[in-house]
């Protein structure tokens, strides 16, 4: 009986051998299944495509350009201001004392306005209208002399430009209440008009108010030309003579504008820190194609140096996430790649590129997220004639 026992035993214990080994066999066979199969998808996430139509990708404004290596300008990012260029901007004042009747209403900031535009009428209360107009012809005559002496002074350089265009701006104010005191309908009141064509700025009397002789009653000034007046950090000093152009964008708006040729020149660049900042002035000058207004905040890449021979990308190619950048490369008609890309330099326009192109590359310009958002259309393993 004892004997009996023993076999028994012994073999429960080879049983339960056998069960562990086959289930560790089988745990086994399992973690290299699971292994294998996170390596295939690993494959998979490395060498997928992105698949997007030729249709659906012209519906989403992607674009392509194939990307050489090239001339890059480097670039020092800083902020800025426009504002009128020269004798861009000028008071609408009256030379006459009298009540203000604005011309068809109160006029608003931003409202355009053409030269010589009769803007309002000042009643003499009480004057008569010839005495109106010889104090019209006065104030006139006055002005004329003291622009005239001005700009001799300014040819002879004894005078600044700011100067000039001060005394210039009461000539053309003086000539425009003369030539209103003069026209047809002064009799309902001396005419008030604008010096030049451009927008209101700021209007500084209302309706019915009270006007001193030679008060201003608003601000004017012409778009046609701008300055940018950007500031250059202190650090930066060692840099203020290579500056070739500047790239600038509206605090508002996406899109960044150019200065280049004659108009990327700076036409000054200040010789000292203004006074209580860290910045020196640079200021170019231009014609505002754009709309622009002066007063406007902006933000600035003053263009230095140029490098041959550099991969750069647009802005408008770049995704982020998570700290990381890239790019999508176009393999044919419809597959594209997401490529993580190390960037460089920026000049508000291009990216230069370090790592991850080689060039020759056909990578999207516009419509980089259009792309990005098709990325669940992923081919695992997908192949074609590169």
């Amino acid at each position: 009986m004892k004997k009996k026992y023993l076999i028994l035993a012994a073999l429960s214990l080879l049983a339960t051998t056998a069960c562990q080994d086959k289930t560790e066999d089988h745990d086994h066979d399992h973690e290299a299944e699971a292994a294998a199969e996170a390596h295939a998808h690993e494959g998979e996430a490395a060498h997928g495509e992105i698949v997007l139509s030729p249709e659906r990708a012209k519906e989403a404004g992607v674009e392509v350009a194939t990307i050489n290596p090239g001339r890059f300008s480097a670039a020092v990012r800083t902020s800025g201001v426009l504002s009128p260029a020269g004798s861009g901007s000028a008071t609408i004042a009256s030379r006459t004392a009298g009540i203000l009747a604005w011309s068809g209403g109160t006029p608003v900031p931003g409202q355009r306005v053409g030269e010589k535009e009769v803007m309002a009428r000042i009643s003499a209360g009480g004057m008569g209208e010839g005495d109106a107009v010889t104090r019209a012809a006065i104030a006139y005559e006055a002005a004329k002399t003291e622009y005239d002496r001005a700009r001799a002074l300014l040819e002879d350089k004894i005078i600044s430009q700011r100067e000039f265009t001060a005394i210039e701006a009461d000539y053309r104010t003086a000539l425009n209440a003369y030539q209103g005191s003069t026209a047809d309908g002064a009799a309902d009141g001396v005419a008030v008009s604008s010096p030049l064509s451009g927008y209101i700025v700021d209007v500084l009397k209302n309706e019915g108010d009270y006007v001193a002789a030679g008060e201003a009653i608003a601000t004017v000034s012409a778009d046609s030309r701008l300055r940018l007046v950007a500031d250059l950090p202190e650090k930066y000093a060692g840099l203020r003579n290579s500056i070739s152009g500047a790239n600038f964008r509206l605090m508002y708006d996406d899109a960044t504008l150019s200065l280049s040729g004659s108009e990327g020149r700076p036409v000054s660049v200040g010789r000292s820190v203004t006074a209580g900042t860290a910045y020196i002035p640079v200021t170019f000058e231009f014609s505002n194609r754009d709309g622009l207004m002066p007063g406007s905040y902006v933000e600035v890449w003053l263009l230095t140096e140029s490098r041959d021979g550099v991969i750069a990308v647009p802005e408008t190619a770049l995704t982020e996430e998570q700290g990381e950048y890239f790019v999508y490369v176009q393999l044919d008609a419809e597959c594209y790649k997401k490529v993580p890309v190390t960037v460089g330099g920026r000049n508000g326009v291009n990216v230069e590129i370090l790592s991850g192109l080689a060039g020759g590359e056909n990578v999207v310009v516009k419509g980089a997220y259009q792309v990005r958002l098709s990325s669940a259309s992923v081919i695992p393993g997908h192949t074609h004639n590169h």
